[in-house]
């Protein structure tokens, strides 16, 4: 029997076999757990050299976005609609796209074929009805390569792939995992199995509909958006505006400020006046400054010049003793 394991140790990356495979194949099937876009980067350049593939993938879970990680999960609950397991994708296609390690110019390069493979039909996305967690990688061969196989171009020849890893960049060479290729037995019933969970899953790049909002989606609401000259002006432009419209603090808080002590620096009368227009659009704001830049003193001012209740929580010292270079945040 032919069995090959692959670890990702040293040379023998799973990266490496699958843009090997994928050179001998004219179709391959992948049922992976969730759809990171780290795994089309390690595979790009296979794809980019084959105009005559055809890729099925079949993705089994969601990717949530949690504190800029992107992380797998699983849908509990009662059951989902069709659109509403397609909204999901979408959300989570989203979270995998958008992660600030993909800003690249290389990044865009890939995603251009992502979508041009989709567009002429030859990149095919369906989500598993219900949660899947299966890693499964198939390989049906050019005719050329099947006779080499089994001497008769008209059988059905392959191998596949099954084990940890997801078509991620972790899964297919970035750590350890375990995986097994084999090429003479089981292809009939593997590929059965991808084939059945094809059959019921919820349509997305299948149903025309979806699959234009897809490429849609992927072209206007990630970071591979393509920003035209207007809109770039007219950003450009509605920033000028907003700082011209900008609200002012009153004198006599700038007044008081000096009146205790403190000097009037120009950043923190520039992120006061910012603060007071987004307080008036939003109702609300966030000061996020590094340490030292004196957030309290800025919401210090931002409250009498609201004339609002409320309060400052801060280290002792700190506001109230401007002079003391050993109080506070230095404790």
């Amino acid at each position: 029997m032919s069995h090959n394991f692959i670890t990702n140790a040293k040379t023998r990356t799973l990266s490496k076999r699958l843009e090997q495979l994928i050179g001998h194949s004219q179709e391959l099937k992948f049922l992976v757990g969730y759809f990171y876009f780290s795994g089309w980067k390690e595979l790009y350049q296979a794809f980019q050299e084959r105009d005559d593939l055809q890729l099925k993938i079949l993705v089994g879970l969601d990717v949530e976005s949690w504190l800029g990680r992107a992380l797998e999960s699983a849908y509990e609950g009662d059951p989902l609609s069709g659109d509403e397991l397609a909204d999901r994708f979408f959300a989570s296609l989203g979270n995998a796209l958008n992660l600030e390690s993909l800003d690249t110019q290389e990044f865009h390069e890939q995603i251009t074929l992502f979508v041009r493979m989709i567009e002429e039909g030859r990149l095919h996305i369906k989500k598993t009805l219900d949660p899947n967690h299966a890693k499964l990688y198939l390989f049906r061969f050019k005719d050329e390569v099947k006779t080499i196989f089994s001497g008769d171009e008209d059988a059905d020849v392959g191998k596949f792939i099954t084990g940890s890893s997801n078509l991620t960049y972790s899964g297919l060479r970035g750590r350890n995992e375990f995986n097994v290729e084999i090429g003479d037995y089981g292809w009939g019933d593997a590929q059965t199995y991808f084939d059945e969970l094809w059959e019921t899953a919820v349509l997305i790049t299948e149903n025309p509909q979806r699959k234009n909002d897809l490429i849609h989606f992927v072209r206007h609401r990630t970071q591979a958006a393509e920003i035209t000259p207007f809109e770039a002006y007219v950003l450009v432009l509605k920033t000028y505006l907003d700082l011209m419209a900008q609200k002012e603090i009153k004198p006599h808080v700038i007044r008081l400020l000096e009146e205790n002590g403190y000097i009037v620096y120009s950043y923190q009368m520039d992120a006061v006046n910012q603060a007071l227009s987004i307080i008036g659009q939003y109702h609300g704001v966030i000061i996020a400054d590094v340490v030292g830049l004196g957030k309290s003193v800025i919401a210090g001012m931002l409250a009498r010049h609201l004339g609002k209740r409320g309060i400052v929580l801060s280290p002792p010292g700190l506001i109230g003793d401007p002079k003391r270079k050993d109080s506070g945040w230095h404790k």
